[in-house]
C-alpha cells in the first residue's frame, strides 16, 4: 500500500484503503479498481491522495489508533456541531460525550498506540478530520502525564472543540487557497475567542475544556494569540493540543500546500521545542507517531531499498524494514528484513516517496 496523488492516478489500479465521504458512507471500497469515472469523482471531490495497492510491494497491515466505525461517528458529530452552530441551534453536548467516551475507551483498551498513516482528507472536510485527528493525538499525548481519566476527557473534548470557532470566520477566509491579507489574517485569528464564547456557556462543558479553544494559539515565548501569554501563564492542557494541532496540521493537505511526511513535520515540531512549543509535549508527541510510518518505501544507508513493516516502540526512529530491493536495484524474492534498533551500521537515508 502507498499513498498516489489522484492526479497520478491511472485506470486499473487498486483501492487499498476505503474512501468514505464527509457522511460516513463509501464511495469507493479497498480492492476496488479503479475506473476514469471514479478518478474524475475522487477530482470533483477535492481528495487529493488516495492509498493503492502496490503488487510489487510486500502487502503490510497499517495499525490504526480508533476502529473506521467510531471515527467516522466522531467526523459527522464534529460537522453536525458546527452547522448547528450556524444554524444558532443548541449544541447537542450528549453527542460530543458519548464520541468523545468511544475514542478514549478504544485507545485505552490498546497498549501503547503510535499513529501512523493520516486519512483521506478531502480539501473542504479538511476541519471536520483535524478535530478527530487532534483529539487523538491529544489524548495520546495527555497519557504520559499524571491526569486522571475525567482530566483527559476533558482535555479531548476541548481539542474535539478547539477550532469551533472557525465558524464565524468567513469560509471564503477558511478556503482561500493563496495567502492570506493582514486583514483576513487578523480575522482568522479571531477565532480562538469565538470558540470559546462558544464553549463556556455549553452546560456539562468545563471552562477548562473552554481554555483550550482560546489559548491553542498560544505558544510559551509570548508570540501567539489572542493574549500573548508566556510559559506557565498558559494552560497545561492547551499546550498539549497546540503541539498535536500544528503536527495534525502538518502532516494533512491543505488547499494551499501539501501535506509533510512525519519525519519532515517532527523535525519541525522539534525545531519549536523549548521556543514556542513545551519540551515535555512535545517529547510526549514524540512517543506516539511513527517517525516512518508502517508501509513506507525507504532507501537505506547502504543504498538498500525496503517497505517499513513494523515500529520499535522504544526508539520510532529505528523501525523493522523488509528489503525489496538490494544495493545493485535488483528485486528481492525470499523474505529479509532489517532490524534498525539492532543495527547501528544501517540508517535510513531517505524515504521514497513514489
Amino acid at each position: 500500500m502507498r499513498p498516489i496523488p489522484v492526479e497520478e492516478l491511472k485506470a486499473g489500479m487498486k483501492i487499498a484503503k476505503t474512501i468514505y465521504n464527509n457522511s460516513g458512507q463509501i464511495l469507493l471500497g479497498a480492492g476496488m479498481a479503479l475506473k476514469d469515472s471514479y478518478i474524475e469523482k475522487l477530482n470533483n471531490l477535492n481528495i487529493p491522495e488516495i492509498y493503492i495497492v502496490d503488487e510489487e510491494l510486500p502487502e503490510v497491515k497499517v495499525p490504526e489508533p480508533i476502529s473506521d466505525k467510531t471515527r467516522l461517528e466522531a467526523i459527522k458529530v464534529v460537522k453536525d456541531t458546527m452547522q448547528d452552530i450556524e444554524s444558532q441551534s443548541q449544541i447537542n453536548f450528549d453527542k460530543i460525550n458519548d464520541v468523545i467516551d468511544s475514542i478514549l475507551d478504544e485507545i485505552l483498551l490498546q497498549n501503547h498506540v503510535v499513529i501512523h498513516l493520516n486519512d483521506i482528507r478531502a480539501y473542504d472536510s479538511y476541519t471536520f478530520q483535524h478535530s478527530v485527528g487532534v483529539t487523538i493525538l491529544s489524548i495520546l499525548m495527555s497519557l504520559n502525564f499524571s491526569y486522571t481519566k475525567e482530566e483527559i476527557k476533558k482535555i479531548a473534548i476541548g481539542a474535539f472543540l478547539h477550532d469551533i470557532g472557525k465558524t464565524k470566520v468567513d469560509k471564503d477566509i477558511i478556503m482561500k487557497p493563496g495567502k492570506l491579507t493582514d486583514e483576513e489574517y487578523e480575522e482568522v485569528k479571531k477565532h480562538s475567542l469565538y470558540g470559546y464564547n462558544i464553549i463556556k456557556d455549553v452546560h456539562g462543558i468545563s471552562i477548562l475544556s473552554a481554555h483550550i479553544a482560546y489559548q491553542h494559539h498560544e505558544y510559551i515565548d509570548g508570540t501567539g494569540y489572542p493574549r500573548g501569554l508566556k510559559g506557565d501563564e498558559i494552560s497545561e492542557w492547551a499546550q498539549i493540543v497546540t503541539v498535536a494541532d500544528i503536527y495534525d496540521a502538518l502532516t494533512s493537505d491543505r488547499v494551499y500546500k501539501r501535506k509533510l511526511m512525519p519525519h519532515e513535520a517532527l523535525k519541525i515540531v522539534e525545531e519549536l521545542k523549548g521556543t514556542k512549543l513545551s519540551p515535555k509535549c512535545v517529547d510526549a508527541l514524540s512517543k506516539h507517531v511513527a517517525v516512518y510510518p508502517v508501509g513506507t518505501m525507504v532507501q537505506l544507508s547502504d543504498d538498500q531499498l525496503g517497505i517499513v513493516i513494523d515500529v520499535n516502540k522504544e526508539d520510532l526512529s529505528s523501525p523493522i524494514v523488509r528489503i525489496v530491493e538490494d544495493k545493485e536495484g535488483n528485486k528481492i524474492t525470499e523474505i529479509k528484513e532489517v532490524d534498525l534498533i539492532h543495527n547501528d551500521n544501517l540508517k535510513i537515508n531517505r524515504v521514497i516517496y513514489n
